[in-house]
Parts: C-alpha cells; sequence; structure tokens
C-alpha cells in the first residue's frame, strides 16, 4: 500500500488550497472528495467575497479551481471517507472499500 505524505479530505476551498500548496511543496498527496468540487459554489450565481476575484460566479470558480488542479496534475480520489485511524506515526483512512495511508 502506498504511503502518502500527505492526505486531504475535501474537495471545497480550503481542501483545493491545501492540496495545491502541498503539491508545490512537492509532497505525494492524496485528494479525497467530489470530483465535481464544491456544489454550493458550482450553484452560486454570484460570489462576492473571494479573495482576488471579488465579482465572480460559481460555476467560474469552480472552473478556475478544476483548471488550477489540472495544471498541477493534482487528481480527486472519488470516494466517502468513512474513518481515519490513528495509527503511530501514520493515519490509516477508510474510503469507500479501500484503505490508504498518509503521515
Amino acid at each position: 500500500m502506498q504511503r502518502y505524505d500527505i492526505a486531504i479530505i475535501g474537495s471545497g476551498p480550503a481542501g483545493i488550497s491545501a492540496a495545491i500548496t502541498a503539491k508545490v511543496r512537492d509532497k505525494n498527496i492524496l485528494l479525497l472528495g467530489d470530483t465535481s468540487l464544491s456544489i454550493k459554489i458550482s450553484k452560486a450565481q454570484e460570489i462576492l467575497n473571494y479573495p482576488g476575484l471579488p465579482n465572480i460566479s460559481g460555476a467560474d470558480l469552480a472552473r478556475a479551481f478544476s483548471d488550477h488542479l489540472d495544471a498541477l496534475g493534482i487528481e480527486i480520489t472519488d470516494k466517502k471517507v468513512k474513518t481515519v485511524y490513528a495509527m503511530g506515526e501514520y493515519f490509516g483512512i477508510e474510503a469507500g472499500t479501500q484503505m490508504y495511508e498518509a503521515a
């Protein structure tokens, strides 16, 4: 079983930001979440409070998130996390029918 440096649970804005930061720091990451990113963002007609993008539609923001992930080669593992186990020096993550390990 492959052990990841970092496992990120959730593909909303915080999870995407964490994944991008980890990737540019050359970490081996696992991003677990919905491949459609945040449904709430995608459905928003207008977002006025996102830093650097003061007036953007939710669909455009979701597309920008997706493009950024694609540019960095970050894939989303579309599995629902059931349990996270503390295993001493690493964590075991049960998602779907699979187990993952991350430090």
